[in-house]
């Protein structure tokens, strides 16, 4: 490579890695703000420490990562993502259990990392490097349904660990992905539907008993799994029966109505299994957002608790150490899923406000890059990174101000945890990489 060509590739945008770093540099003086809670509660002192170590090895790794052309990890996706399903599994067996959930792998007693966060980047190569093979043919509902199924042996172990938060984050990276590879809109459609009604109806179930609420008390009889799957059958049965009409007819109405009533099938038979699959406190996390005061000092708590911190703000906050949510220990996992709670708390309107600016400049030049990308494998890697982010901070900050269910879903850059840190460094070195290797043909 020539010493023109060089300069070339090492064009950076200033603008994604600003934003990126302020971000994270933010995170690490939020989680020392809560550390000092330790005088009056009990909260580890040393996490912001911990994170800082976390961010030089993310930086390390980043950086390491642009001397590695993006196109040859296509090259090695199978590999890739064998190593994926085996660390999933060696966590089933060996992991330690964190929260409910055996997500972790430790080492020397107290170094551990979370698998699952790890293979998010993982599948995203892997997912690309199929869609960019087939091409066109992803216009095949036969390559839609071999991409869903690449995606869901992977998040079939993380459901089993059970960790429902991060395995729902694979859903709007997948479905990114196969948006920006043109996939029929038709089959998009129908997959969310099913999607849809596979996720809704057991947590409108859930809902109806909890509230007791008369308008949807009807959907009680459907808390038995036997009975979702008694009706899934009668759909399954009515498309079996106008495919045989559509055989014989040869209408397109026949056709139509098959795969109508086949999505219905698909979506209740997903929402039997998800519904025996997720634990009470798990549906009631879920849905409880609606309402927080059914359940105030239960599911609703984090989230009265995460309101009155962001209210608390006001227009310029508190100051660092003077919020009473975060000093006084009033808000659980301040340092991961309320993070941001804790930040509007101490800096109010104005920080909130400066905070989602760096998220929205990061999503932009993401957007940018996706748009600009020299080749399909580029693009499809780099809209699972922005999809993967993006689904993280809406759900993140829509859960501390009431808006989203509270999902377990850490903010980006911001929130405590050397794995998902890791993993957004290295999110942010792929598209970096893709950026700055357009500009060499």
């Amino acid at each position: 490579m020539v010493k023109g060509e060089l300069s070339r590739e090492l064009k950076f945008d200033y603008a994604l890695i600003l934003s990126f770093i302020v971000l994270t540099v933010l995170g690490i003086l939020t989680i020392y703000s809560v550390g000092k809670a330790s005088e009056t509660i009990r909260t580890p002192e040393n996490e912001h420490i911990k994170q800082i170590y976390w961010a030089i090895t993310g930086s390390v790794i980043f950086i390491l990562l642009l001397f590695i052309n993006y196109q040859k990890l296509g090259e090695y996706a199978l590999i890739i993502y064998i190593v994926c399903i085996l660390l999933l599994a060696i966590t089933l067996l060996l992991g330690k259990r964190v929260r409910g959930a055996k997500s972790w792998i430790t080492f020397f007693g107290s170094f551990g990392f979370q698998p699952s966060e790890i293979v998010k980047i993982g599948v995203i190569i892997v997912v690309a490097r199929y869609l960019d093979r087939i091409g066109d043919d992803i216009k095949s509902l036969k390559n839609v349904i071999i991409t869903l199924f690449i995606v869901f042996i992977p998040v079939g172990l993380i459901l089993l660990q059970p960790d429902f938060g991060t395995a729902l984050v694979y859903v709007p990276i997948v479905f990114t992905m196969l948006f920006f590879s043109e996939i029929k809109y038709t089959h998009l459609i129908s997959f969310l539907i099913i999607l849809g009604i596979a996720l809704v109806l057991p947590l409108l179930v859930t809902y109806s008993a909890l509230t007791g609420s008369e308008s949807i008390a009807f959907l009680q009889i459907l808390d038995d799994t036997k009975t979702v799957l008694l009706i899934a059958s009668t759909f399954g049965a009515l498309s079996s029966v106008f495919f045989i009409i559509y055989k014989i007819s040869k209408k397109d109405i026949m056709f139509k109505a098959t795969n109508i009533f086949l999505i219905f099938f698909t979506g209740l038979v997903l929402s039997a299994i998800l519904g025996r699959f997720l634990r009470s406190y798990q549906k009631e996390r879920l849905i409880v957002f609606l309402k927080p005061t059914i359940d105030p000092y239960g599911s609703g708590y984090n989230i009265i608790q995460s309101k009155i911190a962001v209210g608390a703000g006001g227009l310029f906050g508190m100051g660092l150490f003077g919020g009473t949510q975060s000093q006084l220990g009033f808000l659980p996992e301040r340092s991961t899923d309320f993070i941001f709670s804790i930040f509007a708390e101490a800096w109010g309107f104005i920080g909130s406000f400066f905070i989602l600016a760096l998220y929205g400049l990061f999503i932009y030049r993401g957007i940018m890059v996706i748009l600009t990308a020299k080749d399909r494998f580029g693009v499809l890697v780099a809209s699972g990174i922005v999809g993967m982010f993006l689904f993280h901070i809406i759900i993140n900050i829509g859960m501390t101000i009431g808006l989203m269910p509270v999902t377990g879903i850490p903010l980006p850059f911001f929130s405590y945890g050397g794995s998902f840190l890791t993993t957004c460094m290295i999110g942010a070195s792929l598209l970096f990489n893709i950026e700055m290797r357009r500009w060499v043909r």
